[in-house]
């Protein structure tokens, strides 16, 4: 398995517009909307599990929690972390048990992509507010 460290997906985008225009174009702007701020707000729970299988040594927790991440990653368009959770997917059924310190941090600076470009394209949740509009 390629050391998890390196990215190999470093030559994706770290958010594919392309992903979530078909949503919009499938299920409608609101729902489109919805999934990619639920998926944002998501984002560290889903690493966290995934550090805590991987701390446990539970391979079939791990991989459940790596390909839920994978998945809606794909549906979002953060490919670079779809890779990612991919590469690691694929080393886990190998029967390979990967540096949680490195995972850990390979997931979470991914993770830090996605925000800052989701961010920057105005993907993210409006911060609480006293408004109701």
């Amino acid at each position: 398995m390629a050391d998890m460290r390196e990215d190999p997906g470093q030559d994706l985008s770290a958010l594919d517009d392309g992903a979530l225009q078909d949503l919009k174009d499938d299920a409608g702007e609101a729902v489109a909307r919805a999934f990619i701020e639920e998926y944002l707000l998501m984002l560290p729970a889903r690493a966290a599990k995934i550090v805590r299988a991987l701390t446990r040594e539970d391979t079939v927790e791990s991989l459940d929690a790596v390909v839920s991440l994978r998945t809606s990653s794909a549906m979002a368009g953060a490919l670079r972390l779809e890779s990612y959770c991919r590469d690691l997917e694929r080393g886990l059924k190998r029967g390979h048990s990967p540096d949680v310190t490195a995972v850990t941090a390979g997931l979470f600076s991914n993770i830090r992509q996605v925000i800052r470009e989701a961010s920057r394209r105005g993907h993210l949740p409006p911060r609480s507010q006293d408004s109701h509009s």
